[in-house]
C-alpha cells in the first residue's frame, strides 16, 4: 500500500538502543541454532464468539513508504503442467485447519468478512497491528454503521465464525486499485490468534487451532521450511518485546550485513517487483560490510507521514552483484534469496518519528513486499511457536 509513511502499525516510541540489539542478537542466533518443538497451548486471547476483538491499542497504520502501488493485480499463476525440474504439488493436510477462498489483487491476499448483513473483501496484512474498515468497501450498496455512541465499534463482526462487537479504525480504502474493492484491513489484533496459512498458488486461507495444528514433520513434507520470529510475533503478547509491534519478523540478511525483516503481506510492489524497506542502520551495515549499491533517483520519492506537513525522502538502490538479499531460516541457511531486489531507504525525519516504524528503530531492519510472499506460493504464520513457514518458488 502507498501514498504516505507506513508505521508498521506501532504508536510506542521504539526501545532504547541496548534492548534492540539484544533483541536482533537473539534472533538471529535463533536462527543459526535450532528448532522448538510446537507448543500444544492455545492463543491466550480472545477467539469467534468471545464478544470483543482485542484491541491492539494503537492506531491503525498509514500505508507503506515503499515502492508505488500500480493498481495493478498480480499474474495468474501458470496452469500449465510443471516441468521435469518442478516438484509435484504436495495438497495440504486436513491439520491446516478450516478453509476459505483467498483472492490475491495487486499481489495482497483478501478473504471475505461480514459486518453484520454486509460482506466485504479485507486485506489479511500481517504488518499491520490495528484492523480497519471502510464502510463504503462493502459489496450491494450496504454499509454498516458502527455501534450507537461509537466511532469504532462494529457489531456482528464474523470471520471464521462471529466475533461479536470489534474495534476497526475507519478509514477510505477507495485509492487501493485492485480486482476487489478493499472494505478493510485485517491485522494481527486478529491473525495472532491461531495458526493462518495463505496458499496464494491455489487461493486458499486456512485457520487452525494452535492444539490441532500440523506437526513440523508435516509442514516440512508439504515442502515448508520454518524462520523464526521469536519476540516479535507471539499469540501471547507478553512475549513479544517492549516497543516493538506484533509483526512477524524474521532474521534477514545481505552478504555479512544481517538484520530483521518484517513480513508485508500488505505491501503492493508491482511497479518494483522485490521491493524491500530498509533503514539507516542496515543501511549502514551494508557498507560497514563493503555491499555495492547502486543509487536508482527515479525510483526516489517524497512522502507524507503520520504528522501533517511532515514529509519524508526515500532513495532507492539496486545491489551491485555479490550477495543477494536472503530470509535465514532456523537452520542459518537461506529460506529466500533474491538478487534483484529494489531496497528503498526509510530515513524517519525527527518531526515524525512519533508515527513508529523500522525508519525510527536503532538496530537494522527491514520490510519485504508482496511479491515475495506470492514467491514463496505458500506460507504459515504461526504465533503460538513464533514461527513462519515459508515455501519456494515453482
Amino acid at each position: 500500500m502507498l501514498g504516505s509513511e507506513r508505521h508498521a502499525g506501532s504508536s510506542t516510541p521504539p526501545a532504547k538502543p541496548l534492548g534492540h540489539a539484544a533483541a536482533l542478537l537473539s534472533l538471529l542466533a535463533l536462527a543459526a541454532c535450532c528448532d522448538t518443538p510446537r507448543s500444544t497451548s492455545p492463543p491466550a486471547h480472545g477467539a469467534p464468539g468471545d464478544g470483543l476483538a482485542p484491541d491492539a491499542g494503537e492506531p491503525a497504520p498509514e500505508p507503506d513508504a515503499g515502492a508505488p502501488d500500480a493498481g495493478e493485480p498480480a499474474p495468474e499463476p501458470d496452469a500449465g503442467a510443471p516441468d521435469a525440474e518442478t516438484p509435484p504439488r504436495v495438497e495440504l493436510q486436513a491439520c491446516h485447519g478450516e478453509k476459505k477462498p483467498l483472492v490475491i489483487s495487486s499481489q495482497m491476499p483478501y478473504a471475505l468478512a461480514r459486518v453484520g448483513g454486509a460482506e466485504g473483501y479485507f486485506v489479511l496484512d500481517f504488518a499491520t497491528t490495528a484492523s480497519t474498515i471502510d464502510p463504503q468497501g462493502f459489496a450491494g450498496g450496504l454499509v454498516p454503521e458502527p455501534v450507537a455512541g461509537s466511532a469504532d465499534q462494529f457489531a456482528d463482526f464474523d470471520f471464521y465464525g462471529s466475533w461479536g462487537t470489534v474495534r476497526l479504525d475507519v478509514q477510505d480504502h477507495s485509492g487501493i486499485h485492485g480486482t476487489v474493492r478493499q472494505a478493510g484491513i485485517l491485522g494481527t489484533d486478529f491473525l495472532s490468534l491461531n495458526p493462518f496459512t495463505l496458499d496464494y498458488e491455489a487461493g486458499a486461507v486456512y485457520r487452525a487451532s494452535a492444539a490441532s495444528f500440523c506437526s513440523d514433520e508435516t509442514l516440512r513434507a508439504e515442502g515448508l521450511r520454518p524462520l523464526w520470529a521469536a519476540g516479535y510475533y507471539a499469540s501471547d503478547l507478553s512475549r513479544v518485546q517492549p516497543g516493538f509491534p506484533n509483526v512477524p519478523t524474521v532474521p534477514a540478511r545481505i552478504g555479512a550485513a544481517q538484520a530483521v525483516a518484517q513480513l508485508d503481506t500488505g505491501f503492493d510492489d508491482a511497479l518494483y517487483r522485490h521491493s524491500v524497506n530498509i533503514n539507516r542502520a542496515f543501511f549502514s551495515a551494508l557498507e560497514a560490510a563493503g555491499v555495492a549499491l547502486d543509487p536508482v533517483p527515479e525510483a526516489g520519492m517524497t512522502l507524507s507521514t503520520c504528522v501533517p506537513g511532515e514529509q519524508q525522502d526515500v532513495s532507492a538502490y539496486r545491489i551491485v552483484g555479490g550477495a543477494p538479499f536472503e530470509l535465514v531460516g532456523v537452520d542459518g541457511s537461506a529460506v529466500v534469496s533474491a538478487a534483484d531486489v529494489m531496497l528503498f531507504l526509510k530515513d524517519t525525519p525527527p518531526g515524525a518519528r512519533p508515527c513508529g516504524g523500522i525508519g525510527t528503530w536503532s538496530i537494522p531492519a527491514a520490510q519485504v513486499a508482496a511479491s515475495f510472499h506470492v514467491d514463496a506460493q505458500r506460507v504459515v504464520f504461526d504465533p503460538a511457536t513464533s514461527r513462519v513457514w515459508m515455501g519456494t518458488a515453482r
